[in-house]
């Protein structure tokens, strides 16, 4: 009865490690553009604020960016750096437009540099813009998901009570 325990452990920390290494690069994240501060013309009009939000983090395809914000802003997504540096609104693609409360979801399902503006007034030229660096490699999964290690650790538990007992 014991070696079919330990067989059963050692068959069940095998699975676990083929599951965390799935799960691990199969998880997409979610991001809040600008964390707290949220989707608006940057304090002190910033140009660089969204930029230096982004170099954070690395994202990967499948990744979700959670726009929030109050006031009146769009999320239109331009074509290239060009167009994202001249804030050139007659390239841009509307992908949401709202007022105050207003929240979207965009997934980020493009690998490359994917650029987003805002399309109101002078809001793009006081810095309301971001663009993110989209990979495709599992390298650049986030850094331990929150799911995956909650799952290994249960598993982890379980590995180890049937060992023990």
């Amino acid at each position: 009865m014991g070696n079919f325990r330990v067989g059963l452990s050692l068959s069940l920390m095998v699975l676990l490690m083929v599951a965390m290494t799935i799960l691990e690069g199969a998880i997409a994240a979610d991001y809040t553009v600008g964390e707290d501060y949220g989707w608006d013309v940057p304090p002190n009009n910033s140009s660089d604020f969204y930029s230096r939000w982004g170099s954070r983090y690395e994202f990967k395809v499948g990744d979700v960016a959670i726009f929030n914000w109050t006031g009146n802003h769009t999320i239109a997504r331009v074509p290239n750096k060009a167009d994202f540096d001249e804030c050139n609104r007659n390239a841009a693609a509307i992908f949401v437009r709202g007022e105050s409360g207003a929240s979207a979801r965009v997934n980020l399902n493009t690998e490359g540099i994917n650029y987003f503006i805002c399309a109101i007034g002078t809001h793009c030229e006081q810095g309301q813009k971001v663009a993110f660096n989209v990979k495709s490699d599992a390298s650049s999964a986030p850094k331990q998901h929150p799911t995956v290690v909650a799952i290994s650790i249960l598993l982890s538990a379980l590995a180890i009570f049937l060992l023990a007992h």
